[in-house]
């Protein structure tokens, strides 16, 4: 992508790769601007140079998993707006990322649910749901977001958690755990705005990186790959990126992973095939 239109602006490099026509990149900065991504910050100390930030289609391919490989992961934003540019949540839910800010919709009602024991990702799943149907989404929604729920819970309860020697807790011996210990407990919130569900699991191990999302995308479009590396089934961000329309990142190193699906409560149901946005930001 060295060669593709770019805006520079502080630390912020602001690319369009070649799904786009160059000039949609003009007419996105202003939109971009005025959802609250700062592009006047001070530089930030690297030897990698400026984030960027990547205005695609939203059709993600196996190209981009190089993407997430750079020091530091592009950010992946889709020009699903009117007139090609990014939509005003997606913007919004941006700006919240950089800046640090809490990744769900400001105002929102949000329920919140402790996870501990496995069991608990079930029950969380059910009710996330059972939600979706509250607010008139589709039944097809209501199974992804339930997919979604467990995918996270899963990921966040048995993965995330390290000792003090920053080896997995429970990852090699998924099937033998029901529950983890109180301070490997993990939270997951849920809130619909707008048609559509935000899903959000936080860990407090801040162990989460962008190469296990380069590998899903690897394989995109292609057969699922099964990569049983570091104790997981490797399916699980596969499934998550394929339900999603968004997924935001924002890991803290050593301190906390907190990762937010947006999902469509529409009836669409082939969700792998639809537009969507991969945000990675490493802290």
């Amino acid at each position: 992508m060295s060669t593709a239109p770019h805006l520079e602006a502080g630390s912020l490099l602001l690319i369009a790769d070649e799904s786009l026509a160059p000039a949609l990149l003009e007419q996105a900065a202003p939109v971009l601007t005025q959802g609250g991504v700062v592009f006047h910050q001070e530089p930030a100390p690297s030897a990698a140079g400026p984030r960027r930030l990547v205005l695609f289609d939203g059709r993600l391919t196996p190209a981009h998993a190089e993407s997430l490989r750079r020091e530091p992961p592009a950010l992946l934003l889709a020009s699903r707006g009117p007139e090609g540019r990014p939509s005003a949540w997606e913007v919004r839910l941006l700006g919240a990322l950089l800046r640090g800010r809490s990744l769900l919709p400001e105002g929102a009602a949000v329920t919140r649910h402790r996870l501990q024991r496995v069991a608990d990702i079930n029950t969380t799943a059910d009710v996330a749901a059972a939600a979706v149907r509250q607010a008139a989404g589709s039944r097809a929604a209501a199974g992804l977001v339930a997919d979604v729920v467990h995918e996270l819970g899963v990921n966040a309860l048995l993965d995330a958690p390290v000792d003090a020697k920053g080896q997995q807790r429970y990852a090699h011996r998924r099937t033998e755990v029901s529950e983890v210990a109180d301070e490997d407990a993990c939270e997951l919130a849920y809130t619909v705005e707008e048609g559509r569900m935000w899903l959000e699991v936080v860990d407090r191990f801040g162990g989460l990186r962008p190469g296990p999302f380069a590998r899903a995308l690897e394989g995109w479009g292609g057969r699922v790959q099964v990569d049983a590396s570091g104790g997981g089934a490797g399916l699980g961000l596969r499934r998550i990126l394929e339900h999603s329309d968004t997924v935001a990142v924002r890991v803290a190193a050593g301190r906390e992973s907190r990762v937010l699906c947006v999902v469509d409560l529409g009836e669409a149901r082939r969700r792998a095939t639809q537009p969507k946005s991969l945000l990675f930001c490493l802290q």
